[in-house]
């Protein structure tokens, strides 16, 4: 997806855990729906008469669906593992699509609660996936903050472009780096060819030098 998508659409998929759980998700919905995101939820998208297995199944494997954010708690997590009620026939749709794609960035397991043991509350099927942590009120901000930087595909840590390859490395590059280790290796062994390696080295690189020199125009000096 490029980032420049003005409404990247988003389907959220959790448990219907309590009611402070499911207005927790509709919050955070809330919230990507304010930045621009077109989160779908069945809170608001399905509607009576609607076959709820078949809206899930629909919005998984939807190509507009840029992103599939499972909110993982332990209902989640048992639901999940257990393959009972719609999250168990959720979570079968959601991992064959997981293990079936070579490339997995559509998934994204966002951690909601831990375990008794400090472990993250997830399915078998993300257990090795990266997940986004809103599990606190201290670690909500920055997960909300890495949600919509994977949603709009802007990483804080943006990769550098690729650049071209040095001058002293092509056939049309200069020779100098190779002439400064013939000098090097003249000098340690003593080589009286040395003075004129050195020499060489040199006229090389004031022969580069030159090349970066502009001629001033006039007084347009820059």
């Amino acid at each position: 997806m490029s980032a420049t998508t003005e409404h990247p659409k988003v389907f959220i998929s959790y448990s219907w855990t309590s009611d402070e759980h499911e207005q927790f998700v509709m919050d955070l919905a809330t919230s990507l729906r304010h930045h621009g995101v077109d989160a779908v939820l069945d809170k608001w998208d399905l509607k009576e008469g609607q076959d709820k297995y078949v809206f899930m199944e629909s919005m998984v494997v939807d190509p507009e669906v840029v992103k599939v954010l499972v909110m993982c708690d332990r209902k989640y997590q048992e639901k999940a593992n257990s393959r009972t009620g719609g999250v168990g026939t959720e979570s079968q749709i959601i991992s064959k699509e997981v293990y079936g794609r070579v490339q997995q960035t559509k998934f994204i397991p966002v951690v909601c609660e831990y375990d008794d043991e400090g472990e993250p509350c997830l399915p078998v099927f993300m257990k090795g996936l990266i997940y986004v942590d809103v599990s606190s009120d201290e670690r909500y901000g920055e997960g909300l903050d890495k949600l919509l930087r994977l949603i709009y595909d802007h990483p804080y840590h943006q990769k550098p472009k690729l650049g071209g390859a040095p001058d002293f490395v092509t056939s049309a590059g200069t020779s100098y780096v190779r002439e400064l280790g013939a000098a090097v290796r003249a000098i340690q062994d003593g080589k009286p060819t040395r003075q004129g390696l050195e020499k060489l080295f040199v006229r090389g690189v004031l022969a580069e030098l030159n090349k970066l020199y502009v001629t001033p125009d006039g007084d347009d000096y820059d």
